[in-house]
């Protein structure tokens, strides 16, 4: 809940986020909480309301859409943005 609260206080805000991927490594990625572009995919909704969808900034810049991931509210280990940090 504290993750979903902090994204949507964010508003348009780049968001930096700090989780921990399935394998247990820790993945860092850049995105703005309100990008609502076209979402490519697989067209089925997410299974779980623990999953956020995003557009890494970094992958976006050379590959467009190809730049969708998504996280786990419960894998997140930190979120930043101007200046607010919420580690977990």
């Amino acid at each position: 809940m504290a993750v979903r609260t902090f994204l949507r206080n964010a508003g348009s805000r780049v968001v930096s986020v700090t989780f921990r991927k399935e394998d247990g490594s820790l993945r860092t990625m850049q995105f703005n909480p309100r990008d609502r572009q076209e979402i490519k995919g697989t067209g089925t909704a997410a299974l779980s309301a623990d999953v956020v969808r995003c557009r890494d900034f970094r992958i976006a810049r050379t590959q467009g859409a190809g730049a969708w991931r998504s996280f786990r509210t419960d894998r997140v280990v930190s979120l930043r943005t101007a200046g607010v940090t919420l580690t977990f």
